[in-house]
């Protein structure tokens, strides 16, 4: 059963969570960006969810299941965020699901490297839940730092269990599974000794308001809380109130705060109450927290970190240091996955040899002879020629099928490792912050970074992602622009291009170039999309987490994230358009083709003539090439993978070869036509993947359409004006 509060947020209640996963209790886990909560929740669960090191990046409620001696326990991974009280989207599904799905216990986590800051949540709740196990995540790394935690004082201070833990490493966990299940049996007392956070300025305003509440059936410490939440100016309490005393005493309270308060009076107990809770915290912490002599802060680490920071926060070095980063993430990738420009490299050195061993030995090159391989084994075991056609060409092939798509696997997972170590370093949100002012030039805040580059993996996280936005305008402004963001599928087509129509070097530079322009074009978008609503952005708030050796464990959680969801894809929509795009290209109206009939005589060709003034009119070719590429639009709308498979099955039959760079090469495209095709492709209709995304998170079908054909004429648009210039400099 869900529960939908006015905010916009739902939950669900523990009791089907227990009867749909057989748990005997249900616990939420808490925590604050940054902080190890998700890191943690992989190791308890074994499972792998995304690990991303900065605000937002997990926003949906995740289920998880252990089993702890004989009790089965379902962990409810909630989203960061450093406070209950807040107003985003993040804070709004923690709330509910801790105030009326009514967890059987709550893990909260806290940095013990940054104690200060990362208490705050866990004192909020404390003021709240009794059943609490305060975490100290990243003890490891406090002790490398000269960190020393005081456990047990920082226990009998908050009356709750405290555990240290280091979820890479696996320290404390079985500890944590121990106090948990004696927490959830009854045999470990918890009673928080901490209580509603009320400033002394206004205590006397803050009794009047709980005497209001008296009225109502709820516990004293809720009470205090909703007052002085209320008081406060928080919107959101008023639904808490509702629930919990109806709508009759909701408008008596709401009338008599408006008697006693105006809206200054609320910002200043808000400000009161913040610095109220950090003098606790910060008492709390000079009694538990000392310091080594010589530690990580006095170090010459500490002094290139402090100086690095400097660098990336920069207003005219960021945005350089960040664009710099990008680049070399382009051109390391493509050298350990394709050898290239490694092999320019060795060849201009003089070592030819070595030089074609890395080309011919590329990573991408042995998938692409392993799936070779296993085609011809599996076609020749099928008697019928036909299925063996299909079976062989059409779907194991690394020239036209389903394994032409993996083929190039081993470059999408040097690319997803590469953007993991970025995040799990710390590298990923100071990349971000360098582009901060860009994005307030562009018409929104700076959070916009994080739904984008998960769209550099794939739109649909990325558009899902659009909920961090606390404005509605910044949100439907991303939703309908996020699709103009490469993904990985469309990483993989730019690649294939680029590698048939550039040399050396060249071809890092072209794809770059390519990301640059779908970026700025990203970009472009928001700033007319906000323009139309004269909305202007917020100031960005945005926490560095400290800079890391990245972790192996976390790096190998997020690749295979990522190329898990593409060995699904290949799994199944890309066989399924595999097989579709054989047969359209296999068979015409006249039956079977074959390898002996003319292609042009196929279904496919007929499709691809619908399309095909467009693609002349667009990239400047003949109607022999115009409707292959025109074909090869219609099946990148499925899944942008199938557009590079469908090019390689329609190619020109007179120059087909065994490679998907022959495939492309004939098609006799100048550099400036297949420039100005890999634009097209990168930028129009995202895939269908993306379209159901955007239509589920606006529930709008004239906003989903309208964003289809915004997305479409803005491709056009871009890739004529990219053309054009070309033309002229070339």
């Amino acid at each position: 059963m869900l529960i939908h509060r006015k905010h916009g947020s739902a939950v669900q209640h523990t009791k089907p969570v227990k009867e749909r996963l057989g748990c005997d209790f249900v616990v939420a886990v808490a925590g604050s960006p940054n902080v190890g909560k998700t890191t943690l929740y992989n190791v308890l669960t074994r499972a792998a969810e995304l690990v991303a090191n900065w605000p937002g990046a997990t926003v949906d409620i995740k289920y998880g299941r252990i089993r702890v001696d004989s009790a089965t326990i379902c962990l409810v991974d909630l989203p960061g965020t450093y406070s209950i009280n807040g107003t985003g989207p993040e804070e709004a599904i923690a709330r509910d699901f801790l105030l009326y799905g009514k967890p059987d216990a709550i893990i909260v986590l806290a940095d013990s490297t940054n104690l200060e800051r990362t208490l705050l949540l866990p004192i909020e709740l404390l003021e709240l839940f009794d059943r609490v196990i305060v975490v100290l995540t990243k003890i490891d790394e406090a002790e490398r730092r000269g960190i020393i935690v005081n456990t047990k004082k920082l226990s009998s201070i908050l009356g709750v269990p405290v555990v240290s833990v280091s979820a890479l490493h696996g320290d404390g966990i079985d500890e944590l599974k121990r106090t948990l299940l004696g927490l959830l049996r009854g045999e470990i007392a918890a009673k928080s000794r901490i209580r509603v956070v009320i400033p002394k300025d206004y205590s006397r305003l803050h009794d009047s308001i709980t005497s209001v509440l008296a009225e109502c059936k709820v516990e004293e410490r809720v009470a205090k809380w909703i007052a002085i939440q209320a008081i406060a100016g928080a919107e959101w309490v008023w639904d808490l109130v509702e629930h919990y005393c109806g709508s009759e005493l909701r408008q008596k309270l709401t009338s008599k705060i408006n008697t006693l308060l105006g809206k200054a009076t609320s910002d200043k107990v808000a400000l009161a109450l913040t610095i109220e809770k950090y003098n606790l915290i910060s008492r709390m912490y000079s009694e538990c927290v000392s310091m080594k002599k010589g530690s990580f802060q006095e170090s010459e680490a500490y002094v290139a970190i402090s100086r690095l920071d400097a660098l990336f926060l920069h207003p005219l070095l960021g945005p350089l240091a960040s664009l710099a980063m990008l680049l070399a993430l382009f051109v390391v990738s493509f050298s350990i996955a394709l050898g290239t420009p490694l092999d320019i490299v060795l060849e201009y050195m003089g070592y030819s040899s070595e030089a074609e061993l890395v080309a011919e030995y590329s990573l991408v090159s042995i998938t692409a002879k392993l799936m070779d391989k296993i085609a011809e084994t599996v076609s020749s075991m099928i008697d019928h020629p036909v299925l063996s056609r299909l079976v062989g060409e059409g779907v194991l092939s690394s020239s036209y099928g389903v394994g032409l798509v993996v083929s190039f696997l081993p470059l999408v997972g040097v690319f997803m490792a590469l953007i993991a170590a970025f995040e799990d370093s710390g590298l990923a949100p100071r990349i971000a912050s360098g582009f901060d002012k860009i994005f307030k030039a562009f018409g929104v805040s700076g959070k916009a970074v994080f739904p984008m580059i998960l769209s550099f993996g794939c739109n649909v996280p990325g558009t899902v992602s659009t909920r961090i936005m606390e404005s509605n305008v910044e949100r439907l402004a991303l939703i309908q622009s996020i699709a103009f963001v490469p993904c990985t599928a469309r990483y993989i087509v730019i690649v294939a291009l680029a590698t048939a129509y550039f040399k050396g070097a060249t071809r890092a530079f072209a794809s770059f170039a390519v990301y640059m322009i779908a970026v700025v074009t990203f970009l472009v978008s928001l700033k007319l999309l906000t323009l139309v609503k004269g909305y202007k952005p917020e100031d960005l708030l945005l926490e560095l987490p400290p800079l890391k050796k990245p972790s192996f464990r976390v790096i190998w959680w997020l690749t295979w994230s990522k190329v898990k969801e593409f060995l699904v894809r290949a799994g199944t929509i890309i066989l399924i358009a595999s097989v579709v795009l054989w047969v359209l290209t296999n068979y015409g109206p006249e039956g079977y083709i074959g390898l002996t009939g003319n292609v042009a005589d196929s279904y496919a060709a007929k499709l691809g003539s619908l399309l095909s003034p467009y693609v002349e009119f667009l990239v400047d070719v003949n109607r022999s090439i115009s409707w292959r590429i025109a074909y090869g639009f219609m099946a990148g709308f499925i899944a942008k993978e199938a557009f590079l498979e469908a090019l390689a099955v329609v190619a020109p039959r007179a120059n087909v070869s065994t490679t998907v760079a022959a495939s492309l090469k004939a098609y006799g495209l100048t550099p400036v036509q297949a420039f100005t095709v890999l634009v097209a492709v990168t930028l129009y209709i995202p895939c269908l993947a993306t379209v159901a995304a955007i239509y589920s998170e606006s529930r709008s079908l004239k906003l989903t359409v309208a964003s289809m054909v915004y997305t479409f004429s803005i491709a056009t648009a871009v890739a004529l004006a990219v053309r054009m210039i070309l033309s002229l400099v070339i």
